[in-house]
């Protein structure tokens, strides 16, 4: 039973409930479990206060506060995030109307001094938390804002092996849970649009591998479907990541975690595909980070990419060691144009990218240099609240409160049209090279000394005057331009949001797929005579679960990549990159051939 003498502590970390396995998976709050585990080591504060409540799902405000009734707060913490700020807001409001003498702090990657602008927040701790939330504790009189420099030695205990994540599982039986581990703290790097390198360019200090290990294995037995790593650049201390990649793999066998992701190190080298291959199946794959491939707009964001050769040897490297990359990209940042993001985009191509590009409005981020006054008067960056940003809604999560994040909306060298244009740019990309639609045909065409950037330019234009794409392409635009303007999307929020929005065009083109194949090749045939073997190799690249496999067509075998084709999840399917099938080179005989490929027209 709780003491009632000492003072009830409340800490918030809430996030958005995924749906996995039509379970909900809920986020273990690491943060504020690290808070309360690190604070609960000093004799001042056990004597004086005891957790009440760790909260880590959105739920009615109104459903909190009932609780409350029963152990009143005498302090409310809040972890904020850009997903989860406006919620935090609000229960914060809602508690000091109800308990006017709680003392309400808040603090994660959005806390900045801002947040005293609002009259129910008495403090606000920037940058680590745990010493400054022991001050807050025992301070007579808590001041507004705490600043402490970052934590010297990283010897402290661990949320995980104390017990309070066990008891959130015991009072929520049927939930899944996703859980947060870190090896390390800091980042070497500055890039000016990301809050981490603002808030902890230094030095990296590392936790004990023992803890790390222990932190592991507990998630060994319970239910843990899914393990992330707050670590900025993992694989940048090689083998002791090897280790910890061992480790982690380990526990993946003998637990019920399906996926593992890893933030792995900006300028990535063969260790990171040594990790990954270890990893195995319960990886995503490696990121190859560019964030723009203009050379200007790298020296503005204080990002010296990683030269294009070393790019290229990177991709080798994914064949090498069968693991796949993935390369995000940012529209809308400094000193970005136009052509040089369509430019880059292609150059993604010629290294070898075809597995996997995501891109990503740039965000004025809290505390990140590119949302200082000075970025934003040197680059001329306009911005727009924008709300359905993130793809993270669950049916089953507190739905009225909405979140909000400012994006970029453009530049002093990208107007907003320009924007829309690029974003459609990147749409052709993702949505038909990357998916597959045009991509055997392109590197076709490419192979006879046609540039990607030839190819993608001249199918752009066909898309937009096609009969059934054209249509699409206008709405999608339309759309794309609306959310820049306004901030939000008048459309059902459950079927996209504005990271999202090309997302529209899977099913649109896996069902026009044959209109998708004909445009693919009418635009190859602009440059070159396509082949009866390059027709067949680009018509059937997509997985079709009404064709028989294998197909055949002279010494091209096309196989799926899929063993059961029963339940046809297109959805499923797609994020786990199986619609795209294998094609081999074989000698097989001319009677075979000719068997097969009747079958296939």
């Amino acid at each position: 039973m709780e003491n009632q003498t000492k003072l009830n502590v409340y800490l918030f970390q809430p996030q958005y409930a995924v749906e996995r396995r039509k379970e909900n998976t809920y986020w273990l709050p690491y943060s504020a479990g690290c808070l309360w585990t690190y604070a609960n080591t000093f004799p001042e504060v056990q004597e004086r206060y005891q957790l009440a409540e760790l909260g880590f799902k959105r739920e009615d405000p109104r459903n909190i506060i009932e609780r409350m009734k029963k152990q009143p707060p005498a302090v409310c913490g809040f972890s904020c995030y850009v997903w989860n700020e406006k919620y935090c807001l609000s229960l914060a409001q809602l508690v000091k109307q109800n308990f006017p003498d709680v003392k309400i702090v808040f603090g994660g990657a959005q806390a900045s001094n801002r947040l005293l602008d609002y009259p129910f927040i008495d403090s606000v701790i920037i940058a680590e938390g745990e010493e400054s939330f022991v001050d807050f504790l025992t301070a007579e009189t808590p001041k507004q804002t705490y600043n402490r420099q970052r934590l010297t030695n990283l010897e402290i205990p661990s949320p995980y092996l104390t017990g309070i994540f066990d008891k959130l599982i015991a009072e929520n039986p049927n939930a899944l849970w996703s859980m947060t581990f870190e090896t390390n703290r800091g980042c070497p790097y500055s890039c000016t649009f990301c809050d981490w390198g603002g808030v902890t360019y230094s030095k990296v200090r590392r936790l004990e591998l023992d803890r790390i290990t222990k932190d592991l294995e507990w998630a060994i037995g319970k239910p843990i479907s899914y393990i992330i790593c707050a670590d900025a650049n993992f694989g940048i201390f090689k083998e002791r990541d090897l280790e910890i990649a061992r480790i982690l793999r380990r526990v993946a066998d003998s637990s019920g975690v399906e996926a593992i992701n890893l933030q792995y190190a900006k300028n990535s080298t063969e260790i990171v595909f040594q990790i990954a291959q270890i990893i195995g199946e319960y990886s995503k794959g490696v990121t190859v980070s560019v964030q723009s491939m203009h050379d200007v707009t790298l020296e503005a964001i204080k990002r010296k990419n990683m030269d294009v050769n070393k790019i290229g040897n990177l991709m080798e490297l994914s064949k090498q060691y069968n693991v796949g990359t993935y390369t995000e990209v940012i529209l809308g940042l400094p000193e970005e144009t136009l052509n040089s993001w369509c430019e880059g985009l292609c150059k993604l191509l010629e290294l070898g990218q075809h597995n996997s590009i995501d891109m990503w409005f740039a965000q004025l981020l809290e505390r990140s240099e590119m949302a200082s006054p000075t970025s934003i008067e040197k680059y001329k960056i306009s911005r727009i609240s924008s709300s359905d940003y993130f793809a993270l809604y669950n049916s089953n999560d507190y739905k009225d409160i909405q979140e909000e994040i400012e994006l970029v909306n453009g530049t002093s060298t990208m107007s907003l049209e320009d924007i829309v244009t690029g974003y459609m740019y990147g749409w052709l990309i993702i949505q038909w090279h990357i998916s597959g639609y045009s991509q055997q045909v392109a590197k076709t065409v490419r192979y006879q000394n046609v540039s990607y950037k030839k190819y993608y330019d001249t199918l752009f234009n066909m898309v937009q005057q096609h009969k059934i794409f054209g249509n699409h392409f206008k709405e999608l635009k339309s759309l794309v331009t609306t959310y820049l303007k306004q901030g939000k999307l008048d459309i059902d929020e459950t079927k996209s949001h504005g990271h999202n929005m090309h997302s529209f065009s899977y099913e649109f083109l896996y069902n026009n797929k044959q209109a998708a194949y004909d445009l693919a090749i009418e635009c190859g045939e602009h440059f070159i005579n396509l082949t009866e073997s390059d027709k067949f190799t680009q018509k059937h690249f997509l997985f079709d679960k009404d064709t028989k496999y294998p197909l055949y067509c002279k010494d091209i075998v096309i196989n799926p990549q899929l063993q059961d084709t029963t339940d046809f999840d297109f959805y499923a399917l797609r994020r786990k990159n199986l619609l795209k099938n294998n094609i081999t080179k074989k000698e097989i005989t001319n009677a075979h051939a000719r068997t097969h490929y009747s079958t296939s027209r």
